[in-house]
């Protein structure tokens, strides 16, 4: 019974994570857009990567195998524009908030074992596409 209140809480604590993290993104993202090849770029880029892969750490610790994988995905994309000032094209980024917007969608479907119920088929296209399109920008 103890473990069972631990990960309740620990459940908890991750769902108001992903809020912040979520939310960190999608502000992120639009910052970024608005500042694509300035010095800015990579700034903003490290804040994003950083809460990409603070949520995929946080999802590894509760056990979300099907969602750091996507984590990871968007966490290394975002290391792109850390490493370079980049011209994206906006459908990419249309892309990357649609992603983030699922994603959070995803998180919000945890269940009370930790486990998510909403459908990933969606955000999976969307992310694979991403890392595909991106490839070419990858030094």
């Amino acid at each position: 019974m103890q473990n069972d209140d631990f990960f309740k809480e620990l459940l908890t604590i991750f769902k108001g994570e992903c809020q912040e993290h979520i939310q960190t993104m999608t502000s992120g993202l639009d910052d970024l857009e608005k500042n694509m090849n300035s010095d800015k770029q990579i700034e903003i880029a490290e804040v994003v990567h950083r809460s990409a892969h603070s949520l995929k750490g946080a999802a590894r610790t509760i056990g979300l195998a099907d969602v750091e994988p996507i984590c990871q995905s968007l966490e290394t994309t975002f290391g792109i524009f850390m490493r370079q000032k980049l011209s994206i094209p906006s459908e990419i980024f249309e892309k990357f908030r649609r992603s983030i917007q699922l994603l959070g969608e995803v998180l919000e479907s945890i269940n009370s074992e930790g486990k998510t119920e909403g459908d990933k088929s969606e955000l999976i296209r969307i992310v694979d596409e991403i890392s595909s399109q991106m490839v070419q920008y990858r030094k």
